[in-house]
């Protein structure tokens, strides 16, 4: 069962379109139920942003996803699964499932209102117009919900769904992220500067709570683009990641010898694994040594690594690392005897050089 997290952000958001649309309301109804029509719209707005999320989770769950977390936000919501790597077609059907529930509840909302409709031209009251008037709003916002999710950048569905589609095509997964977060960038942009110049051409500018509210939807879409980009460039830079850029060669100490035998490897800083995972360098004092003591006797634990298995390189080896958060980690060869060591600080480095 995943996790459900229903944010303050996002009670906050229902209240504050509760209190922009009554207004609209209070046009053709009194006073109570112009209120009574914004709350139902703010509920049924709620609701549907916890469907669009439900869906993504289901349709995650059916391709064999495990659903971590299912969050309404103050700017919408989230759904976080984890899972093998799933092929673009599945991760297409997953992004755009969330805006299809939302086309498929403004069908059902708009056909509710022309039912509505009808019993209220047969006699109707004030709570049916009520219900019709607020049902007509809530199959608008879901419909923007739709076209909005499917616009083509990130964080949006459709820029997910555009980012799978340019994979299946054959670009470098890396690249198409970047892309895609570009997009986004632009996008979030232009949720603030198109309406302005519209407004301007038309003389007639939003209000300032709609200026302020628009800011804060382009700081975030523009925000989760920019965290896509700076993801999308790690990963690309580990897939440059090699064994034999970012490991060291090691010795496991079972089958080290003696001091003058290991001298030769010692002056090189050399490097030990005992069996339980640590790390052992040589000391100051090896040049004073005798020939014939045995190597661990002159050795210093470093660190305790943890064990690697398999050799992973480029995102393999990234995602293993994050997986199991070490200062340093062992790589054992064909035989099972620890070959090589990576520390994290040098594929920080090696990732950070490449930034």
């Amino acid at each position: 069962m995943p996790k459900i997290s229903l944010g303050i952000g996002s009670l906050l958001f229902a209240l504050l379109l509760a209190v922009m649309v009554e207004p609209q309301f209070a046009q053709y109804l009194p006073q109570g139920y112009a209120i009574g029509a914004a709350a139902l719209v703010a509920l049924l707005f709620v609701f549907s942003v916890a469907l669009h999320e439900v869906a993504h989770a289901l349709v995650a769950h059916s391709y064999g996803a495990r659903v971590r977390e299912i969050a309404l936000t103050l700017f919408g919501g989230h759904t976080t699964y984890e899972g093998p790597r799933l092929e673009p077609r599945r991760s297409m059907v997953i992004s755009l499932s969330g805006p299809a529930t939302n086309a498929v509840l403004a069908l059902a909302l708009t056909g509710l209102t022309k039912l509505m409709t009808a019993a209220l031209w047969e006699g109707g009251s004030a709570a049916v117009l009520m219900i019709i008037l607020a049902c007509q709003l809530s199959a608008t916002l879901n419909w923007a919900l739709a076209i909005f999710n499917i616009l083509p950048g990130l964080p949006m569905d459709g820029g997910r769904a555009l980012e799978s589609f340019l994979r299946a095509c054959g670009v470098n997964a890396s690249r198409a992220t970047i892309a895609t977060g570009w997009a986004g960038r632009v996008i979030a942009v232009g949720v603030v500067a198109v309406p302005l110049v519209m407004g301007l051409a038309r003389e007639d500018m939003p209000s300032p709570v709609w200026v302020v509210w628009s800011l804060l939807i382009a700081f975030s879409l523009f925000q989760g683009a920019s965290a896509a980009i700076a993801s999308a460039r790690v990963l690309e830079g580990a897939e440059m990641l090699h064994l034999s850029h970012v490991s060291r060669k090691i010795r496991p100490l079972e089958s080290a010898g003696s001091v003058g035998q290991e001298m030769a490897y010692l002056e090189r800083g050399g490097l030990y694994a005992d069996f339980s995972g640590a790390i052992l360098a040589p000391g100051a004092d090896v040049g004073a040594a005798p020939a014939d003591y045995p190597v661990q006797a002159i050795l210093t634990p470093v660190v305790r690594a943890v064990t690697l298995e398999g050799r992973p390189e480029g995102r393999e080896l990234l995602a293993a690392m994050q997986a199991e958060e070490s200062p340093a980690y062992l790589v054992r060869n064909d035989s099972g005897e620890f070959s090589n060591v990576i520390f994290a600080e040098d594929v920080a480095r090696a990732l950070n050089d490449h930034g």
